[in-house]
């Protein structure tokens, strides 16, 4: 029997390097070959879709995958990387072993959502450096600033180095999804959620709420974390990873 795949995809202003604070403590090879994809305009994936939606980045990540014929897929997707799983999982659900929102969700964005989004490429395109950072350092919860300084600026410093195109493009292709927590609900797939107790950018009753819509999801939620809970939280990321990746 071949294995599965286990798909790691990173978010929003990170790149495949965000993963290093997970892969090395999973025991994932009796199981599982590891694929950990860059989304468009990231990291040293400079290729950017001309239609900005969710569709479009799927696809870019496919191209990278090169899925063997009936090959399945764990697929644990941070912030927008878990926009594109659950997109991946309604394009082709019969390929998919097991789902899970890092800090992410299935629902679409609110309206309100939709025009923070559109003021953020209005920041960024007045001052990418500044937006950049100010995103990112939000990401952090204070109190875990001073302690995650080295890999914050770290962090910084690589989106930092991402085109406004890049950020406008993800902006928008975010904007653009569609809600599919309808879908999930009738999955044949376990379904995992690793939740922030502080996290500006997903807060903690909205993603309660889509939890409790899908049957059979299973929540873990880090308690002193905002949206970066693979570095705010290492080891309880790492313990949950594991545990699902175990379980599949």
């Amino acid at each position: 029997m071949s294995k599965k795949r286990l798909v790691l995809i990173h978010g929003f202003l990170e790149n495949a390097s965000m993963w290093q604070y997970i892969v090395p403590r999973l025991s994932y090879r009796r199981n599982f070959n590891l694929s950990i994809p860059e989304l468009p305009g990231h990291g040293k994936n400079l290729f950017i879709p001309t239609e900005h939606t969710m569709e479009a980045y799927c696809q870019n990540i496919l191209d990278q995958l090169k899925l063997k014929k009936d090959e399945e897929l764990f697929i644990i997707g941070h912030s927008m990387g878990g926009y594109l799983a659950a997109n991946l999982a309604a394009m082709m659900p019969e390929r998919i072993a097991g789902l899970c929102f890092f800090q992410s969700k299935a629902g679409a964005d609110s309206e309100e959502k939709k025009t923070e989004r559109r003021r953020a490429i209005e920041a960024a395109k007045q001052n990418k450096s500044l937006y950049v950072r100010t995103m990112l350092t939000s990401c952090v919860l204070e109190r875990n600033r001073e302690r995650l300084k080295a890999d914050l600026e770290r962090t910084i410093a690589d989106a930092d180095k991402l085109s406004f195109e890049a950020i406008e493009a993800a902006q928008e292709a975010m904007i653009a999804r569609h809600d599919h927590v309808e879908i999930l609900k009738d999955r044949r797939f376990p379904l995992y959620y690793f939740l922030s107790e502080h996290d500006l950018s997903l807060p903690i009753d909205v993603l309660n709420k889509e939890v409790e819509q899908l049957p059979g999801a299973v929540a873990c939620i880090a308690t002193n974390t905002a949206h970066f809970g693979y570095m705010e939280a290492n080891h309880e990321a790492v313990g949950f990873v594991k545990r699902i990746v175990m379980a599949v």
